[in-house]
């Protein structure tokens, strides 16, 4: 992705993840929304989609196209514990959400330890049907009516809805319909392109595919270029890299007495086990 979907989602994040997490059937108010890159960890194992604070709470909003497994819950235990100590100076509670396209309702524990179980909450859009979903807005743009916010969102979401296309092309159909639909209002644009990308980026693996839809939605985005950067300063210091080691110290302290074995703490956050060993030892 070559947009700068942090900040937008920083930006529009609050009035527009608020829509998002209500269709999810998320709970509660949004009142800040998190950086999910974190440049201590690798970003292609370790990067959140989105990270939600709450009133009461923390939440890590994660698309997902298969079943969550034991790899997954690992991952995501290591977002908690990375997020509560790195970026997040709150004593909120941290709650795990996947959006699935494959899994029903349900919550999965993942078991740390004999006393210890940490749960990830799976939600499920396939109540929806999509295609009847997708032809009602078709006929929208045709006759160029109203959109409401939510209906745009749930355009990007479209692929986590019952359908009968293949995953990767109901992905192609929300990029199109969003870059179709007339006078759509920037901020609301950004966001929901935003989402797009994002779902592109994790569930397209066929390259020329991958590329057609990023095209779409992603070769007109200039204005979104333009607008991300005017915020971009007021969030740099976040990534500032004299941050990066203090950063590392604290996380592997507080992985350590989370249960987090040397090895562990080594292979997510990308140091060398003399450096852990160091860091433990003072």
């Amino acid at each position: 992705m070559e947009f700068h979907e942090d900040t937008i989602f920083k930006i529009e994040g609050q009035k527009y993840g608020q829509e998002l997490i209500e269709i999810i059937n998320i709970k509660g108010k949004i009142v800040e929304v998190h950086q999910t890159e974190y440049g201590i960890v690798d970003p292609k194992m370790y990067k959140p989609d989105l990270v939600f604070e709450l009133e009461d709470r923390i939440v890590i909003l994660e698309f997902q196209s298969t079943y969550v497994d034991v790899n997954d819950k690992r991952r995501f235990r290591f977002y908690s514990a990375i997020i509560d100590q790195a970026k997040i100076k709150s004593k909120k509670p941290i709650e795990v959400h996947v959006l699935s396209t494959v899994e029903k309702e349900k919550t999965k524990c993942y078991k740390v330890n004999a006393d210890s179980r940490f749960p990830i909450y799976i939600h499920s859009l396939k109540s929806i049907d999509g295609d009847k979903f997708i032809n009602n807005i078709n006929t929208k743009i045709e006759h160029e009516e109203y959109f409401s916010e939510k209906e745009l969102l749930m355009i990007s979401l479209f692929c986590f809805m019952k359908h009968t296309k293949d995953l990767e092309h109901t992905i192609l159909d929300s990029a199109e319909l969003i870059t179709n639909i007339p006078r759509l209002k920037k901020d609301i644009a950004q966001f929901a392109k935003g989402i797009v990308l994002i779902l592109c980026d994790k569930f397209v693996k066929d390259k020329m595919l991958n590329k057609r839809i990023t095209n779409i939605v992603g070769g007109n985005m200039k204005n979104v270029e333009e607008y991300a950067k005017e915020y971009a300063k007021e969030y740099a210091k976040e990534y500032a890299e004299d941050k990066v080691n203090e950063n590392n110290k604290q996380i592997i302290i507080n992985l350590r007495k989370k249960g987090f074995t040397i090895t562990e703490i080594t292979e997510t956050l990308n140091v060398t086990p003399d450096f852990v060993e160091k860091t433990l030892s003072k």
